[in-house]
């Protein structure tokens, strides 16, 4: 099913005043917003200040972004999109793009809609919520020969945690539709060797990320790795399509933004798709996480609907506001990324193949029989295969 796209772009006009443009065909609308202050304040804080942001209520921060990004005309242009996508058999994806640095760092998956029953877009099948990127379009297929392969680098602490993914994925592993390669990392040469070993087409990275002293974006392991020497590896993997990051440790009522900024510099040509929380997680979550989004991807899920379904299992674990930690950025096109070939035609294509060998030996034997029928003599290995 085509995707239709809703845009939500909140951006500052000529007279230096926040507004929001909605726009899905054929209807445009520019609309003056007003931020709350508090808004600003978390947005600021989460982009440069060392002090960890926390929020008191995530269902309030929920309602706030939610008034902000789904005012009652985007509410209507939402009814109308819903209803044209299902005449022209095309669905609905919100598309945001956030102009203003100190807003684009807040949390607007948690956006919600205060209506009678309050809802979440991006927690529903009919308007997931996706950052959309113009790092490359159109976005490029990757081919899936044989099994889909994530390399997941965990230090060693979470190691056992996200191995349990081989027994979460144990029927997809067996099937060979998805191989999970979990490796111990220090640093990025340790990525560098797990890459070259087997190329994967999604590489996962288990680590915090933060902003450094020299105000540069690192990941955390043993050592830092920052961002530019990853920048300089993965383009030597056009395999790989999509890059997760999910930051590990003590669950908190803690918001972060550098996960996300790390994975948008890391989009390119080819890796065009980024997951990243924006919280930190226990290892044993992101791994229900992963083997929910990752099984739904083997589905033929397009994975903007994967990130939906995951983040309804994690408003099932523990706090109920986990779910709107995964923020999905990627390019327009990007659903169905990866193509995978299909197994059956593989599998024709082997019996083909051996009818063929089968008839060719019944031919070449039914010829020395006759041969040796008619009087001539039959080769010495044939002769001592007979009684």
């Amino acid at each position: 099913m085509h995707v239709m796209p809703l845009h939500l772009s909140i951006g500052i006009d000529e007279h230096n005043a926040f507004v929001l443009y909605a726009f899905c065909e054929p209807q445009n609308l520019v609309l003056p917003i007003q931020i709350p202050e508090r808004l600003l304040d978390i947005g600021t804080r989460l982009l440069g200040s060392p002090t960890p942001v926390y929020y008191d209520d995530p269902h309030e921060l929920g309602r706030e972004l939610g008034s902000v990004l789904y005012p009652t005309e985007v509410q209507d242009l939402m009814e109308r999109a819903a209803a044209l996508a299902l005449r022209s058999k095309r669905r609905v994806q919100i598309q945001l793009q956030i102009a203003v640095p100190e807003l684009a760092a807040l949390p607007w998956e948690w956006a919600t809609i205060a209506t009678s029953q309050p809802w979440a877009p991006a927690r529903s099948d009919d308007f997931p919520v996706v950052r959309h990127s113009a790092v490359a379009s159109p976005a490029p297929t990757i081919v899936v020969e044989g099994p889909l392969r994530v390399l997941v680098c965990v230090g060693e602490a979470d190691s056992d945690a996200l191995r349990l993914l081989h027994s979460l994925l144990s029927v997809e592993i067996a099937q060979n539709r998805i191989s999970i390669d979990v490796v111990v990392v220090s640093t990025s040469t340790d990525i560098d060797v797990a890459l070259r070993r087997n190329p994967p087409h999604i590489i996962h990275f288990v680590a915090a990320v933060s902003l450094d002293a020299d105000q540069v974006v690192t990941m955390h392991y043993d050592t830092t790795i920052d961002i530019d020497e990853l920048q300089d590896l993965l383009p030597h993997y056009p395999s790989i399509g999509m890059v997760v990051i999910t930051p590990v440790g003590p669950q908190s009522a803690q918001l972060l933004a550098f996960p996300q900024i790390y994975a948008a510099l890391l989009l390119n040509r080819t890796l065009v798709t980024a997951i990243a929380f924006g919280g930190m997680c226990r290892a044993d979550v992101i791994t229900r996480y992963a083997a929910t989004c990752y099984n739904a991807i083997l589905d033929g899920t397009p994975i903007d609907l994967a990130v939906t379904r995951a983040r309804r299992v994690l408003g099932n674990i523990d706090i109920d506001p986990l779910w709107g930690y995964p923020q999905l950025r990627m390019v327009a096109g990007a659903e169905h990324l990866f193509a995978r070939t299909p197994v059956s035609a593989r599998a024709d294509w082997l019996r083909s193949a051996g009818l063929v060998v089968l008839v060719v030996c019944l031919l070449v034997t039914v010829t020395i029989l006759g041969r040796y029928l008619g009087g001539g003599t039959l080769p010495r290995f044939i002769q001592s295969m007979l009684p």
